[in-house]
C-alpha cells in the first residue's frame, strides 16, 4: 500500500488523508486553533490553520505565525503543545516574530541518559569559541566537524580519542562503541535554548504558565459537540478551511455573549473519586 500523503482514501475528496494520533483514526484534515487566554477578557479564537491529516503539528508553527502576525494578532507568549515544540522553532518565533514560544520540549531519548544520567550529552562541557567539547571524566574531544543531516538541517559532529576511550574506566556507561565516544549537536543557539527549556520546564513558573493551554481543549470539545467540529459538510482542503473558520466565528460570538452576560467560565471537570482527595493549603 502506498503512503497515506499518496494513498486516495476516498474519490469524492482526493484531498482526505487516513491519519492517526494516539487512538484516534480518521480519513479528513487537522485544525489548529489559537485562542487568547488572559484572565481580564474572553477567550476568542484568533487564529484557525487547516492542514492535510498527514502533516505533522511541528510543521505548521511557522504557518500560523505568519498568519498571526498578518491579521496583528500576534501574542507575546504563545502556549504550544509538545507536539509543536522544536528548538529551532522556540529560536526562530524568537528572531522572526518576537514571540516566546512555550511549551514542554522532548527530553534526551538517548540510552545513557534513561541509564546514567551523568553521562548524557547534557553533561558534557561545549567550548563553543574553541570548538572543543570535554567528557564528565575531563578528556577533551579531538574533532569538531560542521555538516548538514540527512533532514537539510546542521549539526557538529564531536569525537573523541580512541585512546581516551579505550582506556576509561566507566565507557561501558558512556558509549556502546568500539571506537570512541561520538556526539552530534545541533547549532549553538538551538543547543543552548534546548538545554535551558529543559531546565525551565521543570520549575512550578513554567507548570503554572503552562496550565493556562488547558482551556483550548474546552474550545475544541465545545467546537465538537456544539458546532460539529469533526464533521464537515463540504469536500476539499480550501472549502473546509471555510467551514473552521466560520465555526471559529460561532463560537466567539457564543463566548462574547457569555461574557456580556458575565457568565462565568467553566472549571475543569472532576471524577467524584478526585473529588475524595484532600486539598492542602
Amino acid at each position: 500500500m502506498p503512503p497515506s500523503t499518496l494513498a486516495i482514501h476516498s474519490p469524492y475528496d482526493v484531498e482526505a488523508h487516513y491519519s492517526s494520533k494516539r487512538s484516534v483514526n480518521w480519513v479528513g484534515y487537522k485544525v489548529h486553533i489559537t485562542e487568547a487566554c488572559d484572565q481580564d477578557c474572553p477567550h476568542f479564537i484568533t487564529g484557525v490553520c487547516t492542514t492535510l491529516s498527514t502533516r505533522t503539528d511541528d510543521a505548521v508553527v511557522d504557518e500560523i505565525h505568519q498568519t498571526l502576525s498578518q491579521q496583528q494578532l500576534l501574542p507575546e507568549e504563545h502556549l504550544m503543545d509538545a507536539g509543536y515544540i522544536t528548538s529551532e522553532h522556540i529560536v526562530n518565533s524568537e528572531n522572526n516574530y518576537d514571540v516566546n514560544l512555550i511549551g514542554p520540549v522532548r527530553g534526551n531519548p538517548s540510552w545513557q541518559n534513561q541509564k546514567n544520567a551523568k553521562f548524557s550529552s547534557e553533561q558534557f562541557q561545549v567550548d563553543w569559541d574553541n570548538q572543543v567539547v570535554t567528557c564528565p571524566k575531563g578528556h577533551q574531544s579531538i574533532i569538531w566537524r560542521s555538516k548538514i543531516d540527512n533532514r537539510g538541517l546542521p549539526v557538529v559532529h564531536v569525537h573523541f580519542s580512541q585512546s581516551d576511550c579505550r582506556h576509561c574506566r566507566v565507557r561501558k556507561q558512556c558509549t556502546h562503541s568500539k571506537f570512541a565516544r561520538r556526539i552530534t549537536l545541533q547549532p549553538q543557539a538551538k543547543y543552548e535554548t534546548l538545554q535551558q527549556r529543559r531546565q525551565f520546564q521543570e520549575t512550578l513558573e513554567f507548570k503554572k504558565l503552562y496550565q493556562q493551554r488547558a482551556g483550548v481543549e474546552g474550545t475544541l470539545s465545545q467546537g465538537v459537540r456544539r458546532l460539529g467540529l469533526q464533521q464537515s459538510r463540504y469536500v476539499g482542503l480550501a472549502k473546509t478551511h471555510l467551514q473552521h473558520i466560520l465555526t471559529a466565528i460561532a463560537l466567539n460570538w457564543i463566548r462574547l455573549g457569555a461574557w456580556l452576560s458575565g457568565v462565568p467560565q467553566a472549571q475543569t471537570r472532576q471524577s467524584r473519586f478526585m473529588e475524595l482527595k484532600p486539598k492542602i493549603a
